[in-house]
């Protein structure tokens, strides 16, 4: 628990550098010819290995998110504090092994636009985060980050980081996303897919 949450931390610091700068149904993610889409972390249960280190960061399971053809997290955010990982959200990977998928895909809805970070450690603990942009209002927006597109992030690696090391995906054993607006807001995620 102490290590999941000094990596929160440490995504945090790396995130907040960065942040001062329709569909009526969630699409569906679609298999490709060569490969199905594996579920690393869905909100069809509980929310155990779902969790904020922040208390103002309000989780909860939503069945009736906007549009929701299934349950979703609802993150209910404050506006940006000094502490930089003060919005981030910590989800534990359901399968750790990641090498044999090209992507992570999600779907999200948010109140309005907003930059949205992406972060997780591979095996040689290096930091890797992308930034997205995504549109606010009624409509889910269908996500899809390629691992060959990742980089490491440019803010922060923690000290054991093998810095210079090919990303490893042979072991995540979760991931983080933060909204970096400027404002208080809430945001509906789908479930997390390694896909093609």
């Amino acid at each position: 628990m102490l290590r999941a949450r000094r990596y929160s931390i440490w995504l945090g610091l790396a995130l907040a550098v960065e942040a001062c700068g329709g569909a009526t149904h969630p699409p569906a993610l679609t298999a490709t010819a060569n490969a199905t889409a594996v579920t690393v972390r869905d909100f069809s249960a509980d929310l155990a290995g779902v969790r904020a280190a922040n208390p103002d960061v309000k989780l909860s399971r939503s069945s009736a998110g906007p549009g929701a053809s299934e349950p979703t997290l609802l993150v209910a955010y404050p506006a940006p504090s000094s502490d930089p990982g003060s919005r981030d959200v910590w989800c534990d990977a359901t399968r750790t092994d990641w090498s044999r998928a090209r992507a992570v895909s999600f779907r999200v809805k948010s109140e309005h636009a907003l930059k949205l970070s992406f972060s997780f450690f591979d095996r040689n603990r290096v930091a890797y985060t992308t930034w997205l942009e995504l549109a606010g209002g009624s409509d889910w927006q269908p996500l899809r980050i390629a691992f060959d597109q990742m980089q490491p992030n440019p803010y922060f690696q923690p000290p054991d980081a093998k810095v210079g090391a090919a990303l490893d995906l042979t072991e995540i054993k979760g991931f983080a996303f933060a909204p970096q607006d400027r404002a208080a807001g809430q945001l509906w995620v789908g479930r997390f897919s390694l896909t093609q």
